[in-house]
């Protein structure tokens, strides 16, 4: 039997492994490299808009001494969540790990793990995790994560449509356009139970964009057609949605050359940067898919040059480059 005072010790180191150090908060955390080989740091003062940075960080005090005094599936999935918000993959990474000591048979640990491979650009990694979490969760009702404190805003998320959209995303990062089809269709599945006309939408984004990149040109327009919302019902204050306005580019509803925004919307996650990159990588597979790779170029340029790294529409940008420009520098 290990002695308190061992397992204490224990539990410490493997928690100063999770969590940023005192020289990472003043100088910033170095979280690995893109796929182009530059290098994704986190600066201290970095915000991606998902709360005041007050209440930011009194959540993650919060969240932290909550998991090193309990760690559950719940306290650890919340920890990592704070962190991951805070701009800090690899250290949200760690503390799914050793959670994932203790509970290894929780998909919803494995289901924010393989999000934290996805961001640092660990494709193989998501996709291993993410289909051993898919493998639990068959057959089972959806489920839906705690929320976090009151004082915190948002609502809890559906932990399975989460988890299959973003095996899509790994698998597009990869080029496996049918899987990633399959996974963003099994998503969406997940959102219309909710009626979640947000999911529904980027869902129809990834879709099309998978089939229609994996050639399955027939289903990809299915896809477009059968997408019949309006603005105001995805957005019912009017204010822009980057994959509702990119699925328009895409059916032919807006004009390429008044497309690129890079106004920030003000709502959670959606920085100026998160705008221009997206907006940029629709533009670039509008080109792409019209066979003309030189005019995407500048576009998944402008995807690749913002300053925030973890978007998805960055790492498909870095991934794209790679394909279509191996060798040339973005």
């Amino acid at each position: 039997m290990i002695p308190r005072t061992l397992k204490f010790l224990a539990s410490a180191s493997l928690l100063m492994l999770a969590t940023p150090s005192l020289a990472t908060a003043q100088e910033g955390s170095f979280q690995g490299t893109s796929l182009l080989g530059q290098p994704m740091v986190t600066t201290p003062d970095r915000n991606v808009g998902v709360a005041a940075v007050a209440t930011l960080e009194r959540a993650a005090k919060d969240a932290k001494a909550a998991y090193e005094s309990n760690m559950t599936v719940d306290t650890a999935t919340w920890y990592g969540r704070i962190l991951f918000y805070q701009g800090y993959s690899k250290e949200s990474a760690a503390v799914y790990e050793t959670a994932l000591k203790r509970f290894p048979n929780s998909a919803k640990l494995m289901r924010h793990l393989a999000h934290r491979h996805f961001s640092l650009r660990q494709f193989d990694k998501s996709v291993e995790v993410g289909l051993k979490a898919a493998k639990l969760y068959e057959g089972q009702p959806l489920e839906r994560e705690k929320p976090g404190p009151d004082y915190f805003p948002g609502s809890p998320d559906v932990v399975q449509y989460y988890l299959y959209y973003h095996l899509g995303q790994a698998y597009f990062a990869k080029h496996d356009f049918d899987n990633a089809a399959k996974w963003f269709a099994k998503s969406a599945e997940s959102a219309a139970f909710n009626h979640d006309v947000e999911a529904r939408t980027a869902n129809s984004y990834w879709e099309y964009l998978s089939l229609a990149r994996g050639g399955n040109l027939r289903a990809a327009q299915k896809v477009l057609d059968d997408y019949d919302l309006t603005l105001f019902e995805v957005q019912p204050d009017g204010s822009p949605d980057t994959y509702f306005d990119g699925i328009q580019l895409f059916k032919g509803n807006r004009s390429p050359k008044s497309f690129f925004s890079a106004e920030d919307t003000g709502r959670a996650f959606a920085t100026a940067d998160g705008v221009a990159a997206s907006t940029a990588y629709s533009l670039a597979n509008y080109y792409i898919l019209m066979g003309e790779a030189e005019k995407a170029k500048p576009w998944l340029q402008r995807s690749i040059n913002v300053d925030s790294w973890s978007y998805f529409a960055r790492v498909q940008a870095e991934a794209d480059w790679l394909l279509l420009f191996p060798g040339e520098k973005p």
